[in-house]
């Protein structure tokens, strides 16, 4: 329509685009020098501890080529990660796993392997995203399945209380109605949490479930073999507490300049640091000023904080803004696999890499993917309609449809192109008249437009309610591509579409994504 104000780019694309190419230390896209930049780890530690995690999951059979590979002194990896979120957490969490292990695979050499790496984000302490899942039953009704977990300490040491893995297998079986898959789906969550350790084992084995044969690997930075191998980025760190942080402030200012509202911001006197009181206890996060360190408002000292970490590495974690430092110091990372949000604060932190002098990797935005279930790709088809337009706006999209059916939308869309006609006519000759008088001939020819605009909505709403078989086909719509007004892969579980198409047919769907674009999973 006229006049329409452009979109806006995202941050991807002004990122995909090189207009923040200072922001990141390898250009997008730049695979050769990823790879081509040493990664200096502590190899021989790392395999071994991968090989003592993967053997308590029950997959070190599965993964044992991609230990061998990692274990080559020119192994690189394609790393990614997420929350531990119940029943994996929404389907991106499938997205990522696949992008790094289909880039992996397009970098992949003899002479130098490259292995898919998913960091399970088990510091995290904010349970309120993770302690539920949305699903879909088949009976089209959105269903949330929560569980509890201890709000304070890490999510990763919460443990998995069997009267909710039993409720959420009763309430997959009654969502699956008499579908086909329920008893692959119930067996799929039993394995997995029946010999867990707690939340975040059940997590691992669910992800192994289903790409450990692909080459994945799994990390958990609270498994103490792993997290000792960070504890030089640690002392550095609590060394000077502040600087990795006003870093970030520094490079967040930096960016708003440009537009782009930094996502990571630290208080005058936050570290990047948390603390757990040895024993158990809530993450509390370690502030400095005037060279002493405070926890919760008491004084500690630095000697105290070196003697917990001796006794447990895993009690110091990192705060977003270090994370992903602390990640590479420990991985041979090439290329880190990031959402849009990620893509947003890692954006922040090249200065924190050159702080801990660890090489940035390459930051690579994951490929998305909508699935088309059978019922919404007849609908869609039925109606000639573009699923990418649906999932924008189904709101809009059933109002072209209704005026498309009517043959209204020719007749406004032919009034509109009259009007640009006319009203060109009308500028020239008030321009050879009378110039000053253009602006309000300009201003006539915008209030039309939105005139019209407004009436061609408002016939399309009423075509809308007028129609019963448009409002159920759109209303099922929205359930599989807007699910509470979000995105399809940001809201629902993997398990929708485990319970209606089967464990294994979406696992093999998700290994045919490239590694980059949005795309499209039809079944």
């Amino acid at each position: 329509m006229p006049h329409r104000q452009q979109a806006t780019p995202s941050f991807a694309d002004a990122y995909r685009a090189g207009t923040l190419d200072d922001a990141f230390a390898i250009a997008p896209g730049d695979v050769d020098a990823a790879l081509a930049t040493e990664r200096p780890v502590r190899r021989d530690a790392l395999v071994a501890a991968l090989r003592a995690s993967h053997a308590r999951w029950g997959a070190l059979d599965a993964v044992s080529g991609s230990l061998e590979r990692l274990a080559h002194p020119e192994a690189r990896a394609v790393v990614t990660g997420q929350q531990i979120g119940w029943l994996l957490g929404p389907t991106f969490t499938l997205s990522k796993a696949a992008t790094a292990i289909s880039l992996a695979r397009r970098l992949d050499t003899p002479e130098r392997p490259v292995v898919p790496v998913f960091w399970m984000a088990t510091q995290d302490h904010d349970v309120d995203e993770m302690d539920h899942a949305w699903v879909l039953g088949r009976d089209e009704r959105l269903e949330r399945l929560a569980v509890h977990v201890p709000g304070g300490p890490a999510v990763g040491r919460a443990p998995l209380d069997p009267a909710d893995v039993a409720g959420a297998r009763s309430a997959l079986r009654r969502l699956d109605g008499a579908g086909e898959h329920a008893d692959d789906v119930d067996a799929l969550l039993a394995e997995a949490c029946e010999g867990a350790r707690g939340w975040s084992d059940a997590f691992a084995r669910l992800l192994l479930r289903l790409f450990a044969d692909a080459g994945l690997l799994v990390v958990d930075p609270l498994d103490p073999a792993v997290a000792v191998l960070w504890r030089d980025a640690l002392e550095r760190e609590l060394d000077d507490p502040g600087a990795s942080a006003a870093a970030i402030t520094t490079a967040g200012s930096g960016l708003a300049e440009r537009g782009w509202p930094p996502l990571l911001g630290r208080g005058d006197d936050a570290s990047n640091l948390f603390v757990e009181h040895p024993g158990g206890g809530d993450r509390t996060l370690l502030r400095h000023r005037g060279g002493a360190l405070s926890l919760g408002g008491e004084r500690v000292e630095r000697a105290t904080i070196a003697a917990w970490l001796d006794d447990d590495p895993t009690a110091v974690t990192p705060a977003a803004g270090l994370r992903p430092v602390l990640q590479d110091a420990v991985l041979p990372t090439a290329a880190f696999v990031v959402g849009p949000g990620e893509l947003r604060y890692v954006a922040q932190l090249k200065p924190v890499y050159e702080h801990h002098d660890v090489a940035m990797p390459l930051v690579w935005p994951r490929a998305t993917a909508t699935i088309l279930q059978p019922p919404v790709r007849r609908i869609l088809d039925r109606h000639g309609l573009d699923w990418r337009r649906v999932m924008a706006d189904p709101e809009r999209a059933a109002c072209e449809l209704q005026l498309r059916r009517h043959g209204y939308g020719d007749t406004a869309n032919g009034a509109l192109a009259a009007i640009e006609v006319a009203f060109g006519d009308l500028l020239e000759a008030t321009r050879s008249l009378d110039p000053t008088l253009e602006g309000a001939v300009d201003r006539g020819r915008h209030h039309l437009d939105r005139t019209l605009v407004r009436l061609r909505e408002r016939v399309g709403r009423s075509l809308v309610r007028q129609d019963d078989e448009v409002q159920r086909q759109f209303a099922r719509l929205r359930a599989h591509l807007r699910p509470n007004g979000g995105l399809q892969e940001r809201v629902l579980s993997p398990f929708t579409f485990f319970l209606t198409l089967g464990v294994d047919s979406v696992r093999d769907a998700f290994l045919t994504l490239e590694p980059d674009g949005d795309q499209v999973l039809t079944f």
